[in-house]
């Protein structure tokens, strides 16, 4: 028997040499059952008595505890005559494994994310599929572990596939042998950065300065292709690599989008950042009605090449993917990327400085949901715990940070210098493989511009302080101003709720109904459909209703369609009306001055990137 097992690691390519420096993982996608897969480990040399096998609980850019262990099962451990070696569970990631001299190959069983039956799912761009014959999602840490003090062993990882499946990453260490893929990393970190989906492929390339970029699409229904979607991206990716200096941080970038019939089954989508990829989750649509959503999180998520990629601290550098610890710099690493996300799009005049500014008061808008005199440095290193709750305002609060560090560096060089400057000179410090300490880079910052860049940090940043909107903005010739009568456009006084099943806004309240709703004829329960013409989008929602008031004047005609159910059946119903404009408060107001002096406008188009 002892024999029989051997030969059998042997064409199966487990053997084991007499010591082995690296990690050997097996998976076939041929050989999937119920959503399950097996996967086979033929482990480096141990040296110790006892060693312990770690799957992640938490990931790098998740910041939510997920525990990935919980999904392998049936977990054995043998030595090179293929004898089992005694495993004790320690807790839902943590394995231990007695005789660890003797380890020869690990064994388990691994089930996916998506569908699983826990009480909170992952959100799915982190999480993995398993449908046989249809796609897989390898999010690597789904799938595969580390040893107590062997992060930084090489990783060798070898799919079997199916003949008509490819394999899309941004991986460049890959060598294929018939249907057999081998992808190769440095370290775990490497490869938790790096996700894979397998599919019956639907890519297209093109080059951006020196990048390649690999676009690739799985959609069941064919709702939009992998060379639909490229146009968008590649506009927004072109006046990247101009934001950027004309040139970019990496040489291949994959752009890897999944896009789901039906319900999500967290409830939400959207995408997950990695150095030389990032995957997305979308409902299936088509191209056109994708685009301003996939043009957004594009952004957001490829500036992400900048930090943490480039510039990142200890933490995040070597991180601790069982008990971590976090950085206080949110500000930044989100923060920052989602400005510059925004940025991009006036500075290379993809909007105009007042689309770009109305885009300033949705930030405002949302932030003012969340608690303002909580410190950012404090949101950022308790955002798994105590201020779990406010995590999202790094996206809303920590972009109009980014937004006043652009405008002060600015005023201090006379518009030559701001954070995207800033940025590429912290990248040139430090770069990839140089972390920095976390309490040091407030002063590294302030030694690279002035003090006065360290007494905002510490007023704004370190400190709960509201931010000085109206002084920075005065200084670029925009005018700021709160709590102000305006007249618009709006959908008729009625008040709206998500319908999870339908994912469609819909009437849940008239008790406001103005005349305008009135002469449309709403009634309770009534889900929108579209719009003059345009059929909602949950995912660029605010997008859509901000241009119907910005593009809708007093006595226009107006064309509803609803979905209205009556006895039990639901139809499309159309609702007309000519529109009425309203004296509503607006929280905030943020427009262009022009009554100005020559420095600000000067100051003013060195940040917008007008000429």
């Amino acid at each position: 028997m002892k024999n029989v097992l051997c030969g059998l690691l042997i064409v199966l390519g487990l053997a084991v040499n007499a010591h082995n420096d690296k990690y050997q993982f097996y998976l076939d996608l041929n050989k999937i059952s119920s959503d399950l897969i097996q996967v086979k480990l033929t482990t480096p040399t141990i040296s110790s008595d006892k060693i312990i096998y770690n799957m992640p609980k938490i990931v790098p850019g998740t910041y939510k505890i997920y525990d990935f262990g919980q999904y392998a099962m049936d977990f054995e451990a043998f030595n090179k005559d293929g004898k089992p070696l005694s495993v004790n569970k320690l807790d839902k990631n943590r394995w231990e494994i007695e005789n660890a001299t003797t380890l020869a190959e690990i064994s388990y069983w691994v089930e996916d994310t998506w569908d699983a039956n826990v009480d909170e799912l992952v959100f799915e761009p982190g999480g993995t599929n398993i449908e046989k014959g249809e796609n897989v999602v390898l999010n690597n840490h789904g799938f595969f572990g580390y040893f107590d003090g062997m992060k930084y062993a090489k990783y060798e990882v070898n799919v079997t596939r199916p003949d008509d499946f490819y394999g899309s990453t941004g991986l460049s260490t890959i060598k294929t042998t018939g249907n057999i893929d081998q992808f190769t990393t440095d370290n775990y970190m490497d490869l938790v950065d790096s996700p894979i989906m397998y599919n019956v492929p639907d890519t297209t390339t093109f080059k951006i300065g020196n990048a390649d970029i690999l676009i690739s699409v799985y959609s069941k229904n064919k709702s939009a292709t992998a060379l639909e979607l490229s146009k968008d991206i590649k506009e927004i990716l072109e006046l990247q690599k101009d934001y950027l200096g004309g040139t970019l941080p990496v040489d291949k970038y994959a752009f890897i989008i999944y896009l789901y019939a039906g319900a999500s089954g967290s409830g939400g989508s959207g995408a997950l950042e990695h150095s030389y990829s990032s995957f997305y989750y979308l409902p299936e649509m088509s191209a056109e009605q994708l685009s301003g959503f996939v043009v957004r999180v594009a952004a957001h998520e490829f500036f992400h090449i900048v930090t943490p990629l480039n510039i990142h601290s200890k933490e995040i550098g070597d991180f601790d993917f069982i008990s971590p610890k976090m950085s206080k710099h949110l500000w930044m690493y989100e923060g920052v990327t989602e400005y510059f996300a925004g940025h991009v799009q006036v500075y290379g005049g993809m909007k105009t400085p007042k689309e770009y500014l109305e885009l300033i008061e949705e930030k405002l808008v949302g932030a003012a949901f969340f608690k303002d005199e909580l410190a950012f440095t404090e949101l950022s290193l308790q955002c798994l715990g105590e201020h779990e709750d406010q995590y999202s305002n790094v996206y809303l609060k920590g972009a109009i940070i980014g937004m006043c560090l652009d405008i002060l560096l600015r005023d201090q060089s006379g518009g030559k210098i701001g954070i995207k400057d800033m940025m590429a000179m912290l990248s040139k410090e430090y770069g990839k493989y140089k972390s920095f300490e976390d309490v040091e880079l407030f002063d590294k910052i302030a030694e690279l511009s002035s003090p006065e860049i360290r007494e905002f940090f510490t007023k704004y940043v370190e400190a709960g302080n509201e931010l000085p909107l109206a002084d920075l903005l005065n200084r670029v010739g925009v005018t700021f101003k709160k709590d102000v009568k305006v007249k618009e456009v709006g959908l008729g006084g009625v008040s709206l709720d998500l319908n999870p099943e339908t994912n469609r806004l819909y009437i849940a309240d008239m008790s406001n109904m103005n005349e305008f709703g009135k002469a449309l004829g709403y009634k309770i329960n009534d889900e929108f459909v579209a719009i003059n013409g345009v059929e909602i989008n949950m995912d660029s929602v605010q997008e859509q209703m901000n241009n119907f008031k910005k593009n809708t004047k007093n006595g226009d005609k107006v064309e509803i369609i609803v979905a209205r159910t009556q006895k039990g059946k639901t139809k499309n119903k159309k609702l007309k009306a000519k529109a009425i404009t309203i004296e509503k408060n607006k929280k905030y107001l943020i427009e262009l001055n022009e009554n100005i002096t020559k420095e600000q406008l000067e100051l003013r188009n060195a940040w917008l990137g007008q000429e």
